[in-house]
């Protein structure tokens, strides 16, 4: 994360509230904060609202935020509780990163803190509510701003425009960030080496996935592309960084279609920038996300994209198509197959380095850390 020029004393307590601490876009992006917030005088603590405490929570632990686990229920004794706890923790600045029980906690915690600045961040595209949920929803909204003075933000344009247009909620972008002194483009020495570690040859074509593998991130669609193409990219490696529920069927489904030589799953490496270092291209089978931080990280080390069209996906595709690094699929009329095969084609005649560059000069017109957190800080400070 950028260093601030003039460290200050912390003056101003700022509490993350969090679900589950997993290995996600909002926990990474509060841990990778901690260092510039301290330096505009904001002294975190974190509190998990999930069922599970969450397997992150030691990492940020460790980091040196106080981390603490308050499962939260559907029932008025449990945000009793909440406000209990949060008057024996006293907080300038609340940010909330939850969409669930939302209304609940913004109430709890402005009786707790009839002066502190609360702020909401929605992380997600939220089209999917039937017309009752969304109805619901839409009054939370309005309440949280009209009478708990809530600030709304959205992660990026495809958050924005679902909050105004589904629920009539005015929001500030503030883009998410990643440690851009970790995913940085790499040398061509940092390049071989990271396929030699993971065990790939230096002339295969690697396209890169990384992902929770569940339903919603659609890793089969990678994996029947790749069953149809391999017999005409023989040097194929689908590189699949990632956990979680369905990593067993996914290993199956691999068998059943017999591209085991074509896929690497990776699930764990010690340090993720690798992995988009020996990859020639990033493939994401998610049909919307909010803002994807590892397509941010692919195009922050020059990787160049095969996205579906979609929400969150489209925030990433220039405007002007001669700035282009990327493919984006139709998910309802097109498939995977035609982007890999160009993409190769492109690797083969040396067109894919300038995609390359031009991913990375994308990500450095529209995207930076330091604009970011620069950005969120005044929505708690100013």
């Amino acid at each position: 994360m950028p260093p601030a020029t003039v460290r200050q004393q912390p003056t101003h307590r700022l509490l993350h509230i969090l679900w589950e601490l997993r290995y996600s876009g909002a926990e990474v992006m509060v841990y990778d904060a901690k260092e510039y917030f301290e330096s505009r005088g904001l002294q975190g603590a974190i509190l998990a609202r999930g069922p599970e405490f969450g397997p992150y929570a030691p990492t940020l632990a460790r980091a040196g935020y106080p981390v603490e686990h308050l499962p939260a229920r559907r029932n008025v004794g449990s945000f009793i509780e909440l406000y209990r706890y949060l008057r024996q923790h006293p907080a300038d600045v609340v940010h909330l990163h939850l969409e669930g029980l939302f209304i609940w906690h913004c109430l709890a915690i402005r009786l707790a803190f009839p002066k502190a600045r609360i702020v909401h961040t929605h992380h997600d595209v939220y089209f999917q509510y039937g017309p009752y949920l969304r109805l619901k929803r839409t009054f939370h909204r309005w309440l949280a701003t009209h009478v708990l003075d809530v600030r709304h933000v959205a992660i990026g344009e495809s958050v924005q425009t679902v909050e105004k247009e589904h629920f009539r909620n005015p929001t500030t972008i503030v883009y998410n960030w990643i440690d851009e002194n970790e995913f940085r483009p790499p040398t061509p020495e940092q390049a071989a080496a990271a396929r030699q570690e993971i065990g790939i040859a230096p002339d295969a074509f690697v396209v890169l996935t990384v992902g929770t593998c569940n339903d919603k991130k659609c890793h089969n669609e990678i994996f029947d592309a790749v069953a149809r193409v391999k017999d005409r990219l023989p040097n194929l490696v689908f590189l699949h960084r990632g956990t979680g529920e369905n990593l067993p069927q996914e290993r199956a489904y691999v068998q059943k279609l017999g591209i085991e030589q074509h896929v690497i799953f990776l699930d764990y490496i010690d340090y993720l920038p690798k992995v988009f270092w020996a990859s020639d291209g990033f493939i994401f089978s998610s049909h919307w996300e909010g803002l994807g931080n590892v397509i941010l990280q692919a195009i922050a080390c020059k990787v160049p994209v095969i996205l579906y069209q979609g929400w969150g996906m489209n925030d990433f595709r220039p405007e002007n198509p001669t700035e282009n690094y990327g493919f984006w699929i139709n998910p309802d009329t097109e498939r995977f197959d035609e982007a890999l095969l160009e993409m190769h084609a492109m690797k083969q005649d040396g067109r894919l380095e300038d995609w390359r560059d031009k991913a990375f000069a994308f990500y450095r017109k529209k995207f930076s850390a330091k604009k970011s957190l620069t950005r969120m800080a005044d929505q708690y400070l100013l």
